[in-house]
């Protein structure tokens, strides 16, 4: 069974509400619905699509919902926009609530809404009672590597651990964007011949990459003059001080993690593996576990939970005290 016939009970509910900040795979749970609820029934006659952004008529959206379908089990309504819909209140969403609560039984209701929508109200209450509520998130950065390898897998091909990892971390968490380049990759690569890390070096622009592992080599290093540097343009590039400081922690949980296993006779590769580090980059890792005593990685992480804490609630620039981070973690090795 598919991950979207889990989440979405089959097709088989009333309504449904698709929202989240992820359009990649919003868009891919709508056309799942749409092609199980119609698989029966001739698209032409059996879909009716509104977009609440041109104009948000809850009325116009529950009749539709309730015309019977022509020579099919099933109809669907899909509202595109719908967060327009979520915006009216109570009373002005009443007709479209008044036919979730009783929904006629050969009709599927998708609300798709660009966002996240508020759980407090009516209509999403209803819809939560009466459906399916699906969330689309992109997966987190650890799992980058695997949403890829499935992504690859369904196509029919395989991707090398290594090739995974560098893809992501050239790409990050944009998930059209690596589709896309998923979807280049499997061209590049003839036959059934798997996609390794050479591949991907080949195809894929990877600057912003570069400059993440410039940042996190940097500081592992103790260099806070190119750690600074790297922050500033990856900052200046619009990425987020919170979103830089889950790639620090993710490095010095990994040196800890790489110390622990060296000091209990582990050999350099055994150790990075056990660290979930892939393997070109075994050499930086190891020479970066040797710049630290066990008890000042302990140390690093409790400043590292100290920034993450000032940077959602301090009124300080996110910059500044991503500043103050570094030159911290980058201070000379105490004797």
């Amino acid at each position: 069974m598919s991950v979207f016939a889990r989440a979405l009970s089959k097709g088989q509910a009333p309504v449904y509400l698709i929202h989240g900040d992820e359009g990649l795979i919003g868009r891919e749970a709508v056309a799942w619905l749409k092609t199980h609820v119609l698989a029966e029934g001739i698209e032409d006659f059996n879909l009716d699509r509104f977009d609440a952004r041109e104009r948000p008529d809850p009325e116009r959206v529950a009749q539709a919902a309730r015309t019977l379908p022509m020579m099919a089990p099933r109809r669907l309504v899909l509202v595109r926009n719908a967060e327009a819909l979520f915006s009216l209140g109570k009373k002005g969403a009443e007709p479209l609530i008044g036919w979730i609560t009783a929904p006629d039984p050969t009709a599927c209701l998708v609300l798709h809404a660009h966002g996240k929508m508020k759980r407090s109200t009516a209509l999403y209450k209803a819809v939560e009672k009466g459906g399916v509520v699906f969330e689309a998130t992109a997966p987190r950065d650890r799992e980058l590597a695997g949403w890829l390898a499935g992504r690859v897998k369904a196509r029919g091909r395989q991707m090398h651990p290594d090739a995974a990892a560098l893809l992501a971390e050239a790409i990050g968490r944009d998930l059209s964007a690596l589709d896309a380049a998923v979807e280049r990759l499997c061209l590049f690569v003839e036959g059934d011949a798997p996609i390794e890390a050479s591949h991907v070096e080949q195809t894929v622009a990877h600057t912003r990459a570069r400059t993440v592992w410039e940042l996190v080599d940097a500081v592992a290093e103790r260099d806070a003059a190119r750690a600074l540097a790297r922050a500033h343009a990856l900052l200046d590039q619009g990425e987020r001080a919170l979103g830089l400081l889950s790639l620090v922690v993710r490095q010095f949980r990994q040196l800890l993690i790489g110390r622990g296993a060296l000091s209990n006779g582990a050999s350099q590769q055994e150790a990075a593996a056990a660290a979930g580090v892939p393997s070109f980059r075994v050499g930086a890792f190891v020479r970066q576990v040797e710049r630290y005593r066990g008890r000042e990685l302990l140390d690093a992480l409790d400043r590292l939970a100290e920034t993450d804490r000032a940077l959602k609630g301090s009124k300080m620039p996110e910059a500044l005290v991503f500043e103050g981070l570094i030159l911290d973690l980058c201070a000379p090795r105490r004797a």
